[in-house]
């Protein structure tokens, strides 16, 4: 029995980067994804990939058909709040995975069996927080657990009646999400965040921690890491980044990088189907241009480039703002 199967649907353009996410997941064998795509762009799939041919309309369809009631599912970006229960609906493609679970297309995966071994793994029903991956124990029971009251109400059956976005799936807006439903029935959840989910309104490369709400954070759940020089690597399935601490080389593996909202992209230098290490640089992955990474080498090493992403996701999106009430304004004063 395989570890771990990852459900994936996603209609659209693949983001730029995708060769290296299937790269990544080509060396994750002991588990598998399932993409079900629209896409119809040649890739070079891994065996552990498998991509599903389908329609959006007919995977609404084929969601419909597992609820009695009457399903909202008109966009894409809706089945974030369904993320909960792929167990149950998709379980006939699950059947011989002992974990099942669900993850974003914009991330690199790291080294997975180093971090979510057997033994760990069996020690919980529910593992991490966060939309852009969880894994679930996959039986019939925990797989259903989404159906369950939460303060005395069925939250599912809103959330999949609604147009609105719930974030159902993840710990973001507010208590009613599949995490805190686990909790409530005293379902054993692992809470740490193992990933590198890099901060959106920064042109460098800060972490943004998921530490679970309390009175230090004001109930957020998040808190910024402290700005580390480093150098991001991808090396042979292992994701790390490298930093000079006290005149010493310090390494940090991490489970996955989630690139959310990112326009990155791949440099011409980089062969993505022969390579079998890259760095990751705002926004670019580029070849390594040295064979080791030293402390003597380090500073010499390019870790930045030309960056405009701090003004396209903030500048940009203030500008707009301002036009669109400016121009409000106008309308309003000429009636």
């Amino acid at each position: 029995m395989k570890t771990c199967c990852y459900i994936v649907p996603y209609f659209g353009k693949f983001p730029v980067y995708f060769p290296l996410f299937l790269k990544s997941c080509q060396w994750n064998p002991s588990f598998d994804w399932i993409i079900f795509t629209d896409n119809t762009d040649k890739y070079i799939y891994p065996a552990n990939v498998k991509r599903v041919e389908m329609s959006f309309s007919e995977l609404r369809d084929f969601v419909q058909s597992k609820f009695e009631f009457a399903i909202s599912l008109n966009t894409p970006y809706k089945l974030c709040d369904y993320k909960p229960a792929y167990g149950y609906i998709f379980e006939e493609y699950l059947q011989d995975y002992a974990f099942w679970g669900h993850c974003d297309l914009d991330i690199i995966m790291g080294n997975l069996a180093y971090f979510l071994t057997d033994t760990f793994m069996e020690k919980y029903d529910k593992i991490f927080c966060l939309g852009h991956m969880t894994l679930y124990k996959n039986n019939a029971a925990n797989n259903r657990i989404f159906m369950s009251k939460y303060k005395g109400t069925a939250l599912y059956k809103h959330v999949f009646s609604t147009d609105s976005i719930c974030w159902f799936d993840e710990e973001w807006k507010d208590d009613n999400n599949i995490n805190k439903i686990f909790l409530s029935r005293n379902k054993k959840v692992f809470q740490k965040d193992l990933s590198f989910n890099i901060y959106i309104p920064r042109n460098r490369f800060v972490r943004r921690i998921y530490v679970g709400k309390n009175a230090e954070n004001n109930g957020h759940g998040y808190k910024n890491e402290v700005y580390k020089r480093a150098l991001y690597l991808w090396n042979k399935g292992n994701l790390y980044r490298l930093f000079i601490r006290n005149t010493e080389m310090v390494r940090e593996d991490f489970l996955y990088m989630h690139f959310q909202k990112r326009k990155m992209k791949i440099s011409n230098t980089l062969n993505t189907d022969a390579c079998n290490i890259f760095k990751i640089i705002p926004n670019l992955f580029l070849p390594l241009e040295v064979n080791e990474v030293t402390v003597n080498n380090f500073n010499s090493i390019k870790k930045t480039s030309v960056c405009f992403h701090y003004f396209e996701m903030v500048v940009l999106v203030k500008f707009r703002r301002l036009f669109k009430k400016i121009n409000s304004k106008l309308k309003c004063n000429q009636r």
